[in-house]
């Protein structure tokens, strides 16, 4: 499975051109734009987009997990994020002629179904929750950036790593974390999305991976040695790291194998799961089940409050904005090797809400807001941008 993590970065090797503008974008197909923006602000549904390996781009119903429709995308499509408006969708997926590498950065336009290569090679498309910009990556040479309306190509930030990119709510900074690169330890890295520049550096120990989320107006960054976590709360104002609190993750490894974990954020809560079907993540040892489900964690204290859905082996889980659901896919395994379930859970007690069958395949969700005029009914083939 084709995760975006830095360590596939480190693996793009050449570097191309980006695009600066669209084509072929009618001032008919433009008034319609308009129009759908002004009269879809109260008419957002809250979905669930994914693609699957084979050529789909999938919108289901966050409450039922029924399929609404889909769009025809290019084989091996990976993530997938929605602009906060829920009018474009920014896929990253391989570009023809090469349909089975990975990957270039693609907007489609929600209203026209116009399909437009923006970058390539690229990582996630990451929108600011303003709506105004779009950052992306090419490689360890500096931070790519978008107008994420108009989709015209920006210069770059000078950046020094290759990141997991998270824009403070407010869109004021832009956190990165990033691994050991350029003779440098792994550190959290944070920008000033106005002036385009690095602010400030916050080294992790060389022993640690670290990660982030953002928790309301708050910022998390967690990193663990496989045994005990450690979590720190950071502010764009904040000088060092000072002493985090410590989480005691019980023993989930019965053959000692390294355990991956993910931290994710919903309402007033933190959630940590291992992930699997990665190249990364554990797989069956012999007979002994492998644990899997998600704890929730307090943030004030650290505290694991819950383990949830232990049966359950997650490849993605994503939380809903107010913490009251959790949507993940849920292998038959701890490999991509049978079928898989998209799962609704309530986030205090782990119960599952609903489910759907997924035919087996390689899965990557996220939620949005859509508005209810642009959500595919049926099946959609979009249309490439015209060449300029």
């Amino acid at each position: 499975m084709r995760h975006y993590t830095l360590i596939s970065l480190l693996l793009v090797v050449i570097l191309s051109p980006g695009q600066s503008q669209l084509g072929g974008i009618t001032e008919s197909q433009l008034n319609l734009h308009n129009a759908s923006t002004q009269s879809s602000a109260n008419d957002l549904r809250e979905v669930i987009i994914a693609t699957q390996r084979n050529r789909r781009l999938h919108v289901f119903d966050a409450n039922t997990l029924r399929p609404l429709g889909y769009f025809t995308v290019n084989n091996n499509a990976h993530s997938v994020v929605a602009s906060p408006d829920g009018l474009k969708l920014f896929l990253e997926q391989p570009a023809p002629p090469d349909v089975n590498g990975c990957c270039a950065l693609f907007a489609l336009d929600l209203v026209s179904h116009k399909l437009c290569k923006l970058i390539f090679p690229s990582s996630l498309g990451v929108p600011t929750p303003d709506g105004r910009w779009l950052f992306t990556q090419r490689g360890n040479i500096g931070i790519e950036v978008f107008d994420a309306k108009t989709l015209v190509r920006l210069p770059k930030i000078d950046a020094p790593g290759l990141y997991r990119l998270l824009p403070s709510p407010d869109s004021r900074w832009l956190f990165g974390i990033t691994y050991s690169q350029r003779g440098q330890g792994p550190s959290l890295d944070i920008f000033d999305i106005e002036n385009k520049v690095l602010v400030r550096r916050l080294p992790v120990s060389n022993d640690l991976l670290p990660q982030g989320i953002w928790l309301g107006d708050q910022f998390f960054l967690y990193a663990d040695d496989g045994n005990q976590g450690k979590l720190w709360r950071v502010t764009p104002e904040t000088i060092e790291l000072d002493t985090p609190l410590k989480i005691s993750i019980p023993d989930l490894s019965p053959g000692k194998q390294t355990i991956h974990r993910t931290l994710i954020a919903g309402g007033k809560h933190l959630f940590l799961y291992e992930g699997f079907g990665g190249k990364l993540s554990r797989s069956q040892d012999g007979n002994q089940e492998i644990p899997g489900g998600v704890f929730s964690i307090e943030p004030s204290s650290g505290k694991i409050v819950d383990h949830l859905a232990r049966s359950a082996h997650f490849a993605k889980i994503i939380a809903s904005a107010d913490g009251q659901w959790l949507y993940g896919i849920d292998l038959a395994t701890t490999e991509w090797s049978g079928p898989a379930r998209l799962l609704k859970l309530g986030a205090s007690n782990g119960a599952i809400m609903a489910e759907r069958a997924l035919e087996q395949d390689v899965w990557f969700i996220s939620l949005a807001k859509l508005p209810a005029s642009a959500i595919p009914q049926g099946a959609i083939q979009p249309e490439p941008c015209e060449s300029r």
